[in-house]
């Protein structure tokens, strides 16, 4: 009775904050402290795209509007593992494959120059499914208790599980996308950024897979956590590696962060926004190629863009559709091969000049080593099949 009926309204309003207000400080609050984190390699970094509610929940399916020609793989999965986990899974024999994934993982092909490139054209839009229905759904182990979910995140045994399932997932990605391929017959430039880029293309499908996930969505969002962990902590180690000041990490960290979230946004809106249209999702997606990869560069060819473009249809339904449970959970990703970037042409319809494959050749290394990078940023090299590690480069 004290209060003024004024003054009434006004304390009413400020304990009653309505829902989207509250959602929003909620999302910059949740947003400042994944990034005030992120320069924290020794806490557990939240992806901003994992952890934001405002991000909207994407269809499962996925249909490439593009047939392309591959090449370049000898077995449809790709298990790396790092010192810290087992090698219990080893690489999956290419007879070994399910007859479902025969249809989506790309397979050996030598004389992959027929059928190169086909584009969809509006005649078929309509005949093509959309997106909005998923597969059926595996049974699902979503509606954990409190007490469960306590211990899938601070459990030892737990940790240590998705400690490595991230490892395992994102050293697959990282192979993936350090092939050369991508930087000689795609001819995209072997920079920071477009290395950077290559490497998040392939995080996203993951992450896609990992949201898509529905026999432990909980799980799969912890796996989610370490995998973008991982991802940041490689980040400045290749930050380092490029000779900058100390001091400016974590700002170029912040900045890589920045970069990446915006690629995988914008995928997010091609599939979301155009899931029903796969012809203006294909241009979406060229578009998200050319800014994220390609870095604006004027001088790109369209061919290239197209190429680009059709491998990320085709591996998001690979990925998210087509890898079974089982093999996932255990770091088995069928990547299926590399695009065929071979006659391509220039804008004006000319045949570009033959690949110059001495370039980089102070990159490539004999298999099965892979080229690695301290948190320092010192270079070493590790054996994919045997675990050595070595400071001297293999001949």
């Amino acid at each position: 009775d004290s209060f003024s009926q004024h003054e009434k309204k006004t304390i009413e309003k400020t304990m009653i904050m309505p829902n989207h207000d509250a959602a929003a400080i909620s999302i910059c609050r949740r947003g400042l402290d994944v990034l005030r984190r992120s320069t924290l390699p020794h806490l557990s970094i939240t992806s901003a795209i994992a952890s934001n509610n405002s991000f909207t929940r994407l269809p499962i399916g996925a249909y490439s509007c593009a047939s392309i020609s591959l090449h370049g793989s000898k077995s449809p999965s790709t298990v790396l593992t790092h010192s810290l986990s087992t090698r219990k899974f080893s690489s999956l024999p290419s007879s070994r494959t399910p007859s479902h994934l025969k249809s989506t993982v790309g397979t050996s092909n030598n004389n992959a120059l027929e059928n190169s490139t086909s584009f969809c054209d509006e005649a078929d839009t309509d005949a093509r499914p959309s997106l909005t229905k998923p597969p059926p759904s595996p049974p699902s182990s979503g509606n954990k208790s409190f007490f469960a979910k306590m211990w899938d995140k601070y459990s030892l045994k737990e940790q240590h599980k998705r400690s490595i399932l991230g490892e395992k997932l994102f050293r697959s990605a990282q192979y993936r996308a350090n092939d050369l391929t991508w930087y000689r017959e795609a001819r995209i430039p072997y920079e920071f950024r477009t290395r950077h880029a290559i490497l998040t293309m392939h995080i996203w499908f993951l992450h896609k897979r990992l949201l898509a996930d529905r026999v432990d969505p909980h799980a799969a969002l912890l796996v989610q956590e370490e995998l973008f962990d991982i991802l940041w902590n490689d980040s400045q180690s290749r930050i380092r590696a490029e000779g900058v000041n100390e001091l400016t990490v974590n700002k170029h960290l912040k900045d890589v962060q920045q970069l990446t979230f915006k690629h995988c946004t914008h995928y997010d809106h091609a599939f979301h926004e155009y899931g029903d249209n796969p012809k203006r999702r294909f241009e979406e997606l060229a578009l998200a190629v050319w800014m994220h990869v390609l870095n604006r560069d004027e001088e790109s060819y369209d061919d290239q863009l197209k190429r680009l473009a059709a491998y990320v249809e085709y591996q998001y339904a690979n990925i998210v559709m087509g890898v079974p449970d089982s093999y996932f959970w255990e770091g088995r990703i069928p990547w299926g091969n590399i695009p065929d970037f071979s006659g391509m042409k220039d804008n004006d319809g000319n045949d570009l000049e033959e690949v110059d494959y001495s370039v980089l050749s102070s990159e490539e290394l004999p298999k099965p080593w892979m080229k690695m990078l301290t948190f320092a940023g010192e270079a070493y090299y590790w054996n994919t099949e045997t675990d050595e590690t070595t400071w001297k480069r293999p001949l």
